[in-house]
């Protein structure tokens, strides 16, 4: 007897590469083709990868004499993930925490300080992620999270012969179209 088997799609390796930008103007930011990311920050390169996580929160519609009659979604988390290699003070006050920023220059206008400060009532921003996997045969993988915030713990951990990897996770948060991601896929 012979097999029928379905066929395959491309099996997906590799990382990709991470674009933010403040969610305050969401709509122009929806509007953008993956061919225009230069209109968002390219926050860095990634570690190892980087993961999206889907969880659904359900509840049981249970009859006293007929058991479990259905299920129905309450809530929905999406949370993206990933850690960064490259470091920019800039990038962690705008995107992640919501903190302050300031270089000192000297008098050829070239940077000599960067300061950050994170304070204790700083209102994390809300931001528009894309992250964009390219494919062995050239087509694309685009996520896209409308809004999201900051959801993770900042640590540095400076090693002997480790790089410093930054852990970005964001929670995604509705939209005003109730969407919190879309996965786009394009062929090569």
């Amino acid at each position: 007897m012979a097999m029928n088997y379905a066929n395959s799609e491309p099996i997906i390796l590799g990382s990709g590469e991470l674009y933010i930008g403040l969610a305050s103007n969401i709509a122009e930011l929806t509007s953008l083709t993956t061919v225009e990311e230069e209109a968002l920050v390219n926050i860095g390169a990634i570690e190892a990868g980087a993961s999206l996580t889907i969880t659904n929160q359900k509840a049981d519609v249970v009859s006293a004499n007929r058991g479990k009659l259905m299920k129905f979604l309450i809530d929905r988390d999406v949370k993206f993930t990933t850690g960064i290699l490259t470091w920019d003070s800039q990038n962690v006050c705008n995107f992640l925490l919501g903190g302050s920023y300031s270089e000192e220059k000297d008098v050829s206008d070239v940077v000599t300080s960067k300061k950050m400060v994170i304070g204790s009532k700083d209102v994390l921003p809300d931001v528009y992620l894309r992250f964009v996997h390219t494919k062995k045969d050239g087509g694309k993988l685009t996520v896209n999270i409308y809004k999201a915030n900051f959801d993770g713990e900042l640590s540095f951990l400076f090693e002997k012969e480790k790089a410093t990897t930054i852990n970005y996770e964001f929670m995604a948060m509705a939209h005003d179209n109730n969407n919190y991601v879309e996965i786009i896929e394009t062929m090569a």
